[in-house]
């Protein structure tokens, strides 16, 4: 979150200097950087809970590495199903 909203912060103060020849204020850098953090919020929202699942697990790879590598096994069971209840996604 707080990603997009350095991304558009600094955008926007890159645009007020060259359009203006002048430093940007704290006022306005702080406005893009508000309205940067809640376009990304909104766009995690827009993303289907496989898309975020696949973030979660990339995160994840740091933590299990170890288990990994010392031949602990995996995580999940090769037997083990996953049921889902509701409309089909195709």
């Amino acid at each position: 979150m707080a990603i997009g909203g350095v991304s558009i912060a600094s955008v926007g103060a890159v645009a007020a200097y060259t359009m203006e020849k002048k430093k940007p204020t704290v006022k306005s850098v702080l406005r893009d950087f508000i309205i940067g953090t809640i376009l990304v919020l909104m766009l995690l929202q827009l993303l289907p809970d496989s898309a975020q699942t696949l973030v979660d697990t990339v995160r994840s790879i740091p933590s299990l590495a170890p288990s990994f590598m010392s031949g602990g096994g995996g995580v999940g069971g090769v037997g083990e199903m996953d049921i889902q209840v509701g409309i089909p996604k195709f």
